[in-house]
């Protein structure tokens, strides 16, 4: 796996396409949550896709890195946050895209706080 040096952090150098995320709501219950691209405003509709890479932090524990295409902002469901990137866990992405980042990689999965993430062997 080839690691892109970031501050304290890595980044893979794979990109997958990310469409939504599984995150808990304010009741505790997971909810998938449309990932979308937007560049100027945040209240319109897009349906570009959002990026996502593995991330390593400085502990050594890998997540995935979800950020806008072409540097633009990322926007979390209909009424969520919209940043400029946002770290989750693996748990949170899908299967297809999670295979896509995982092939080829020496990442064991454990679970953590009940979430899953990865380190490398």
């Amino acid at each position: 796996m080839d690691w892109i040096k970031q501050n304290n952090s890595c980044v893979g150098s794979r990109l997958v396409e990310i469409r939504s995320i599984k995150v808990p709501d304010e009741q505790g219950e997971f909810r998938r949550f449309r990932v979308s691209t937007v560049r100027q405003d945040p209240s319109a509709f897009t349906c570009t896709p959002a990026e996502g890479r593995l991330f390593k932090s400085e502990n050594g524990y890998i997540g995935v890195l979800i950020t806008g295409k072409n540097g633009a902002s990322v926007k979390v469901g209909k009424t969520l946050a919209v940043r400029q990137s946002m770290v989750a866990a693996l748990s949170t992405i899908s299967r297809k895209p999670l295979k896509k980042l995982l092939k080829n990689t020496h990442v064991e999965i454990i679970e953590l706080d009940g979430a899953a993430v990865g380190i490398e062997k």
